[in-house]
C-alpha cells in the first residue's frame, strides 16, 4: 500500500506520484478543521498519467489517448464541508486528444494543521468514453489558498469491465490546475441538489446483518464461486434500506462510495429503454408498445423486413433483423452478438456480423447509426419469433420512442429528459446521465438506449424499488401497470427462449429483462426479472418488494458463470416469492 497522507509540500511541489497512494490520503484526517466555503472553477490542463499496463498505449479503434487526463474546466461550490460540482453529469469529450468523458461527484473540503493556512479539497470522478459504458473510477485532491491552487493529484481505484481497452489498468499522477474564484450561476441549484441528495440518502447496512434472518450460508455464498473475485459490491434493497457487501476497490477503502456512478452497459436496456416505454404507456396507453417502427421512423432498409416490427419486438430482441446466426435452431440468442473478432471468425457469417456491429458501434450521429441498423438484412423468419441479442434493436426502439414522444410533446421534447423529469427525478435520482449520439448541429443527441446509463447505488435502489412496488411512488403511478407486469411479474411462461440456462431451467428474454428460471422456496417455478450488463452488472426488482443488485468487472469469458440467483435466494428467504 502506498503513502496514506500527502504533505502540503508534496501537494505544492512537482514531485511525481511514483505509485498510487492509500485512498486515505484523499480524505480528511480525524483532526481536520473546517475550511471556508469554496466557490470557483478549476481550469485543468491536459496531462499524461502513469499506468501499470503498457498495453494502454494502444492502438485502439476509438479516438484519443486513455493515458491523458482531459483538459477541461470543473466548476464547484460548497456546502457544510462538502465540495459540490456545479455540473454533475457527463462532460462529453472535453479534450479531443483524450479518450475520456468525465463525470464528477461531491467531495470534501477541510484544513489541516501544518498546511500554512492553505485548505484541501478532494472529489471522486469517473472516466468513460462516448461510445462505451465502462466507468473508471478515481479520486482527486488539491491544495488551495486564496486565488491559487496546486496541481490535482489523481488516481484510479476501480472500474467496470471495458470493451476496447485492456481489462485492468491503473492510472495516477498530477494534473496542472489554474483556479478562478467566484460563484457560478448554477451554484445555488447545485447546493440545493446536494442538500436533497444528502437528506434522502438511504440507510446503508452491512449485508451480514441479515444473517440472523436467513440461513447464514446464503450470505456467505456471495463471496464464493465464479466471479466472486471480480465483484465490486452487491446487495439487497429492503424496506427502504440498502444491505450491501463492502465495496472492493484498489488502494484501500472507497473514499466516496455513495457518489460513484457506475456504467451499467446493457442493464441500460431495461433501466432506461424499458422504463421509457413504461412511462410512455402512462401517457399514450399500453398499446404504444405495439407501435410499428415504420410508423415512427422513415425506414431506410432495402428490404421489407422492418414493415411489421414493433417497439416491443425490438425490446424482446426479436425484430427478425440480423446478420449472423441465420439458422433458428439450435437456440442461441447470442448468434448475432459477435462483437469480438476472434469469436466472429469461428462462424461462417461471423465476420459479416462483426463488421455490421462495429460500423453501427462507432457511428456517431443518429442518422449514421440508423443507416447502419438499416443496412442489416432480415432473417428468414418474421418479428416476434426468435430472440437474437442485438444492440441495434434496442437503439431502434429508443429512436422510435423518441420520435413518438416528440410527436406527442413537441419537436424539442427529448426521451431521456422525459424519463429523468417524470420517473427518475420524482423518486430521487437527480444526477443521472447517459451516452447519446453526437450531432453536428450541437443539439442533444439521441439516447443510445442499448447501453450508456450511469447510476449510483442509491439510484439503483430507488429505481429497483419503484419497479418492485409496481411502478407507484408516493401514491402516484409513474409506470404503466400492464407493461410493467409483462416485464417483471415472475410468470414462468414469459419470454422467448435464449439457449442459456440456470440450474432450474432455460433462461428467457422479455422486454429487455433476462428472465431467470427459479424454483422458489414454496416449490413454485417463477422467473426472476434481471437487468444484466456486460461485466456482471445486475439489477433484479422482485415482486416481493425487494431489489437485488450487483456491480462488477467480470471478464467476458467468465461473466456467464456467475450465479445470478444468489441474491434472489436471500430475498426469497426474507420474503417468500
Amino acid at each position: 500500500m502506498g503513502q496514506n497522507h500527502f504533505t502540503a509540500a508534496f501537494l505544492r511541489g512537482c514531485e511525481p506520484l511514483a505509485s498510487p497512494a492509500d485512498n486515505a490520503a484523499f480524505l480528511p484526517p480525524d483532526n481536520a478543521a473546517p475550511a471556508p466555503e469554496f466557490e470557483g472553477v478549476l481550469h485543468l490542463s491536459g496531462a499524461g498519467l502513469s499506468s501499470d499496463n503498457p498495453a494502454l498505449a494502444g492502438p485502439f479503434v476509438l479516438d484519443g489517448d486513455p493515458r491523458r487526463f482531459p483538459a477541461m474546466t470543473l466548476a464547484f461550490t460548497s456546502q457544510d464541508g462538502a465540495l459540490v460540482p456545479i455540473h454533475p453529469g457527463l462532460h462529453r469529450k472535453p479534450d479531443g486528444a483524450s479518450y475520456w468523458d468525465v463525470m464528477v461527484g461531491a467531495g470534501r473540503i477541510w484544513r489541516e494543521e501544518g498546511d500554512g493556512g492553505a485548505c484541501r479539497a478532494s472529489f471522486p470522478f469517473h472516466l468513460s468514453n462516448e461510445h462505451e459504458n465502462d466507468s473508471h473510477h478515481g479520486v482527486a485532491t488539491f491544495l488551495w489558498q486564496d486565488d491559487s491552487a496546486a496541481d490535482l493529484v489523481v488516481q484510479k481505484i476501480t472500474q467496470t469491465q471495458p470493451d476496447h481497452l485492456p481489462d485492468r489498468f491503473g492510472l495516477w499522477g498530477h494534473v496542472p490546475v489554474r483556479l478562478e474564484r467566484g460563484e457560478d450561476d448554477g451554484a445555488a441549484a447545485a447546493r440545493a441538489r446536494h442538500g436533497a441528495d444528502s437528506a434522502d440518502a438511504l440507510p446503508m447496512h452491512p449485508i451480514d446483518e441479515l444473517a440472523d434472518r436467513v440461513d447464514p450460508a446464503l450470505i456467505a455464498a456471495l463471496g464464493r464461486g465464479p466471479c466472486s473475485d471480480s465483484e465490486i459490491v452487491s446487495g439487497l434493497v429492503l424496506d427502504g434500506r440498502i444491505y450491501a457487501t463492502d465495496m472492493r476497490v484498489d488502494h484501500g477503502a472507497a473514499p466516496f462510495p455513495r457518489a460513484m456512478r457506475f456504467g451499467l452497459w446493457s442493464a441500460t436496456k431495461a433501466a432506461f429503454a424499458t422504463t421509457a416505454l413504461l412511462r410512455l404507456g402512462v401517457h399514450l396507453g399500453p398499446k404504444v408498445a405495439r407501435t410499428r417502427i415504420a410508423d415512427a421512423l422513415e425506414i431506410g432498409a432495402d428490404h421489407d423486413g422492418w414493415n411489421s416490427v414493433t417497439i416491443m419486438d425490438c425490446l424482446n430482441m426479436a425484430s427478425g433483423i440480423g446478420t449472423g446466426g441465420r439458422q433458428a435452431l439450435p437456440t442461441d440468442i447470442y448468434a448475432d452478438n459477435l462483437t469480438e473478432p476472434e469469436n466472429a471468425q469461428a462462424q461462417g457469417d461471423g465476420p459479416d456480423s462483426y463488421r455490421a456491429y462495429q460500423a453501427w458501434y462507432v457511428a456517431r450521429s443518429r442518422a449514421d447509426k440508423l443507416a447502419c441498423a438499416f443496412a442489416c438484412p432480415s432473417y428468414p423468419w418474421g418479428p416476434g419469433e426468435v430472440a437474437r441479442y442485438r444492440d441495434q434493436d434496442l437503439f431502434m426502439a429508443g429512436a422510435a420512442m423518441d420520435a413518438l414522444w416528440k410527436r406527442h410533446a413537441g419537436p424539442d421534447a427529448d426521451l431521456f429528459a422525459m424519463v429523468a423529469d417524470e420517473v427518475y427525478g420524482p423518486i430521487g435520482i437527480r444526477s443521472v446521465d447517459l451516452n447519446r449520439t453526437r450531432e453536428g448541429d450541437g443539439r442533444p443527441g439521441l439516447p443510445v438506449t442499448a447501453f450508456g446509463l450511469f447510476l449510483g447505488i442509491d439510484d439503483i435502489a430507488r429505481l429497483g424499488t419503484l419497479i418492485a412496488n409496481g411502478g407507484v411512488h408516493d401514491g402516484q403511478r409513474l409506470l404503466c401497470r400492464r407493461l410493467l407486469a409483462d416485464a417483471t411479474d415472475g410468470d414462468f411462461a414469459k419470454g422467448l427462449p435464449t439457449g442459456t440456462t440456470t440450474e432450474d431451467g432455460e433462461v428467457t428474454y422479455r422486454l429487455a429483462y433476462w428472465q431467470l428460471p427459479y424454483r422458489a422456496r414454496s416449490g413454485r417455478m417463477v422467473r426472476i426479472p434481471s437487468m444484466r450488463g456486460y461485466g456482471g452488472n445486475i439489477i433484479q426488482p422482485l415482486w416481493n418488494g425487494i431489489t437485488c443488485f450487483r456491480l462488477a468487472h467480470d471478464a467476458p469469458d467468465a461473466q456467464d458463470r456467475y450465479d445470478g440467483l444468489k441474491l434472489p435466494r436471500i430475498a426469497d428467504a426474507l420474503r417468500p416469492l
